[in-house]
C-alpha cells in the first residue's frame, strides 16, 4: 500500500524557454490548479537530486505550459532543471468520487479476466478522442484496452487488481 509521502508524477520539465527563466512543462495532472502561482512541487532531476520549487507564473503554451519558478530568473538556471520530473506527495492529491481513479492509481495494477486469466500489468493509460486506453503488458505482449464500462469490470487499487472483459478480436 502506498504511503502518504510517496511522490506522484504530475509533470516534467522539457526545456528552458527564452532568457528570463521560463520553462516548457509537460503537465500530466488532471487537477487544473496544480500549476497555479503559489503551488509547491518537487523537481527531481534524472540523477535523483530533488529541489522544492514554487510556481511563480504559469501560462498555456500549445498543449504544454510555460512556467517560471520562484528564484529561477535566467536561462542557465532553467536549463539546470531540464528533464526534471515534477511531483507532489500522495497526501496532496485530492480524493476522487467513489468509482473514479487517477491514472497514476491504475499504473502497475495486475489485469485479469473475469475467468481469472492474468493478462499482465497496466503499463500506461492515455487519452483518445472518445475514451482513455489502458496499455496492458504481459507475457504475451502488449494489449490496448478501451477504458469502457463494458471492458473494465472492476478496479480495486487496494487489491492491486483490475478485472476486464477483453472484446472479441483484441486478444489475438
Amino acid at each position: 500500500m502506498p504511503t502518504e509521502e510517496e511522490p506522484v508524477l504530475v509533470g516534467s520539465i522539457a526545456r528552458a524557454h527564452g532568457l528570463a527563466g521560463e520553462m516548457v512543462v509537460d503537465a500530466w495532472s488532471e487537477v487544473p490548479e496544480r500549476f497555479q502561482p503559489g503551488s509547491s512541487l518537487t523537481a527531481r532531476l534524472p540523477g535523483g537530486v530533488e529541489h522544492r520549487v514554487v510556481v511563480e507564473t504559469s501560462r498555456p503554451f500549445g498543449d504544454r505550459l510555460l512556467i517560471r519558478f520562484a528564484g529561477i530568473s535566467t536561462r542557465t538556471q532553467a536549463e539546470a532543471l531540464r528533464g526534471a520530473d515534477l511531483t507532489v506527495a500522495r497526501r496532496d492529491v485530492k480524493p476522487l468520487p467513489e468509482g473514479s481513479h487517477y491514472r497514476f492509481e491504475l499504473i502497475g495494477l495486475r489485469v485479469r479476466t473475469r475467468s481469472g486469466e492474468v493478462l499482465g500489468q497496466v503499463a500506461d493509460v492515455f487519452a483518445t478522442g472518445s475514451n482513455d486506453v489502458i496499455v496492458v503488458r504481459g507475457e504475451r505482449g502488449e494489449l490496448l484496452l478501451p477504458h469502457l464500462t463494458s471492458v473494465v469490470l472492476s478496479i480495486e487499487p487496494e487489491r492491486g487488481e483490475m478485472v476486464v472483459e477483453v472484446p472479441p478480436g483484441l486478444s489475438e
